[in-house]
């Protein structure tokens, strides 16, 4: 059935189904096109329409309760004040959709199994269900089943999510400003440049989750369970509220690929002791800045600036450095423990490898009396680097050229691996 007037004729008798009225007859239509069409105060309630075709429809105020609704597209719908009570929208295609104060309880999000046919071999395939950049404001998912969905950059203000189950759930850069999250399963959730301030989050289950560049300002975690996750410890001290600006920014900046926000520069800035932790701010420039006693543990810097940088006893536990450029950095008495100085493969426009790998670039960098325990170091440009009476136990130089590198009164007996010249 694949007639619009056949279509709206199946409505009609559904109706009548549900009303118990003679003729009616249950909705059953596979891949049905309702694209566009405009529907008010009706139900659809137990209809049957996998892989349904709603794309920009308009559906203010229907009842879609108990709907099966596997792998249906509903792309830039407008669905505001609709039910979906306890729905199938496994694998369903929501990206964009306007579901304000709709009423979504028990409703199933997770991903689909599809089976495709292949020549003569059928293949299963997983369809992850997108409802990116959706507006969900002030709508009902208590005890929704949301796991490995894709709701990034989804608007959730004042949504009530309690109980609901969001496992590995993709909520990067979404607002959740206000959101009831209590008893929420979000373990392994990613929650990266999301917005949290206000919400409840009272027996939520955040173990693993990804919260890096989260601003925890106004965010209580203290009956969370933040157990593995990333990035989640409250600062020791708030960022200023100009650095948090440029951090809120850079974080908008790498969440849609350059298109808003704006990249970190803090060139010259005093930034000492301020506390970067579980951020990630790749391509971020500190050069010529002062972050002396800052911390950033488990901090994401790739293809970070910090020439010409004081850092002098900044805390860098289990930081990403790969491609970092901090030639003339002051690095004395800092903690480097577990760091990866590591490349980055750089990619044309197709995103293909090119075959060229971007190096860290610590030449002439001033690691005197530093901790470097267990750091990787791959192939980094170290010429006229300062390790002396550096802790380098457990160091992995691997191919690093270390001919013009200072390792006086260093343990070099404890390095893990790599090729350490001889002194005359």
């Amino acid at each position: 059935m694949t007639e619009r007037a056949e279509l709206i004729d199946a409505i009609k008798l559904h109706q009548l189904y549900l009303n118990q009225k003679p003729g009616g007859r249950r909705m059953q239509v596979r891949n049905g096109n309702l694209s566009r069409i405009k529907m008010s105060k009706i139900s659809l309630q137990e209809a049957v329409l996998p892989s349904a075709n709603f794309i920009q429809a308009t559906a203010h105020h229907v009842c879609f309760d108990y709907c099966d609704l596997f792998g249906a597209n509903f792309v830039e719908a407008d669905l505001e004040g609709s039910s979906f009570l306890r729905a199938d929208l496994r694998g369903a295609n929501m990206a964009r959709t306007k579901l304000r104060y709709a009423n979504l309880t028990g409703i199933d999000l997770r991903a689909g199994i599809m089976v495709v046919l292949e020549g003569s071999q059928h293949r299963p395939v997983k369809k992850t269900t997108d409802m990116s950049n959706a507006d969900l404001e002030g709508a009902m998912m208590w005890g929704a089943n949301l796991a490995g969905a894709n709701m990034s950059g989804s608007r959730l203000a004042h949504t009530d999510m309690s109980d609901a189950n969001m496992f590995a759930v993709n909520l990067e850069g979404a607002d959740l400003t206000g959101c009831n999250l209590n008893g929420a399963k979000l373990r392994n959730a990613n929650l990266k440049g999301a917005k949290l301030a206000g919400c409840e989050l009272v027996g939520a289950d955040l173990s693993g989750a990804n919260l890096r560049n989260v601003d925890m300002t106004d965010v209580d975690l203290s009956q969370a369970n933040t157990s593995y996750s990333i990035g989640g410890g409250t600062p020791t001290a708030p960022l200023a509220e100009d650095v948090r600006d440029l951090v809120n920014g850079h974080s908008e900046w790498l969440a849609t690929s350059g298109k808003t926000g704006v990249p970190m520069i803090a060139i010259g800035r005093d930034l000492s002791g301020m506390d970067f932790s579980g951020l990630d701010l790749s391509g971020a420039c500190f050069d010529k800045s002062d972050l002396r006693g800052a911390l950033f543990v488990d901090t994401i810097l790739a293809m970070c600036s910090m020439r010409e940088t004081n850092m002098q006893k900044v805390k860098m536990n289990g930081a990403v450095l790969d491609g970092a450029r901090m030639s003339n950095a002051d690095c004395s008495e800092a903690v480097f423990q577990g760091v990866k100085f590591g490349g980055v493969d750089q990619r044309d426009k197709k995103g293909e490898k090119t075959g060229t790998v971007w190096r860290a670039d610590l030449s002439n960098v001033n690691f005197e009396q530093a901790d470097l325990r267990n750091s990787v170091f791959e192939e980094a440009r170290m010429t006229g680097a300062n390790l002396t009476k550096a802790n380098i136990a457990g160091v992995a130089f691997g191919d690093t050229d270390l001919n013009e590198v200072e390792l006086e009164g260093t343990n070099i007996g404890l390095i893990l691996n790599g090729n350490v010249p001889r002194r005359r």
